[in-house]
């Protein structure tokens, strides 16, 4: 009998016969059938990040030298990427069973698109039409409407001077669809290049577009002024229930789609000096 109410754990159950086994310490071994021997893979995984995580916590409360922490640094993440690119193999290798589409959903909001519509496309008929492989595919729907190649989603969001402007409503030969934040360290580093691109390419037809994820009208109108933002803004001060932001999926900011004449999205994400050449073969 279990009178621990903090002790839990998850059971993929099937048509299968079962053994749970508890130890002394509250810890939980549960075999048999198919699916939770798959989902104990990948809990293990999980496991192994949780704890890597630990120790370069731990290691680096006593690093010495900045070259230390990158070193250190550049170890988990080299481990992360090992150990997630496992369980991608897993979801391969286990097309049929709705604990790959179970474990997918969870890491579909940073998962690329590419990445997506591959392993869904391996699923079976039932997992796809599963609860867990509904959302995936609809996540798959959403974003193959603002990748490289779609015409980007129009939308209409407030001014900073309370008028509404859509996207497709702006005259300019490429367009930058642009989405920030007054809070965003990177959002703000990124603005000296922008505003060096604007000046150069503005007069040829270049305009950029800004969706602020701010909540607040006076940080977001503050950040304008003082940094001397020239180009469009708009915002509908929700923060991260920003309809527009939901709709191009933006789970992280600065997040940049640059359009062409006919408002095709030809590029995602590109900075500096990548950024510059790009808008410039527009232009030469």
């Amino acid at each position: 009998v279990m009178t621990d109410r903090e002790t839990g754990f998850q059971l993929m159950l099937e048509n299968a016969d079962y053994t749970l086994v508890m130890n002394e310490n509250g810890g939980v071994k549960i075999e048999g059938g198919k699916a939770q021997s798959l989902f104990v893979q990948f809990d293990e995984i999980n496991r192994s990040i949780a704890e890597k995580r630990q120790i370069t916590e731990k290691a680096a409360q006593s690093v010495q030298s900045r070259e230390q922490m990158v070193s250190l640094q550049n170890s988990y993440n080299s481990f992360v990427k090992k150990t997630i690119d496992k369980q991608l193999d897993l979801i391969r290798a286990n097309g049929d069973c709705f604990v790959s589409a179970y474990i997918l959903a969870g890491m579909m909001q940073n998962a690329p698109l590419e990445i997506l519509q591959e392993l869904y496309g391996k699923f079976s008929e039932e997992v796809k039409n599963g609860y867990y492989g509904k959302l995936i595919g609809e996540q798959v729907k959403h974003l193959e409407q603002v990748a490289v190649g779609a015409i980007a989603p129009n939308f209409t969001v407030m001014t900073p001077e309370g008028d509404t402007i859509s996207l497709h409503s702006i005259s300019g030969k490429i367009k930058l669809v642009d989405f920030w934040a007054s809070w965003c360290g990177p959002c703000r580093k990124e603005i000296p290049n922008l505003k060096a691109i604007y000046e150069r390419f503005r007069d040829k037809g270049f305009e950029i577009y800004s969706v602020s994820l701010d909540d607040k009208r006076d940080a977001w109108t503050k950040a304008i002024s003082e940094l001397e933002l020239p180009w469009v803004h708009v915002s509908s001060l929700k923060g991260w229930d920003c309809p527009v932001a939901k709709r191009y999926g933006v789970t992280s900011v600065p997040k940049m789609y640059l359009l062409n004449p006919k408002g095709e999205i030809v590029a995602v994400d590109l900075r500096g000096e990548e950024l510059e050449r790009k808008v410039a073969s527009f232009f030469n």
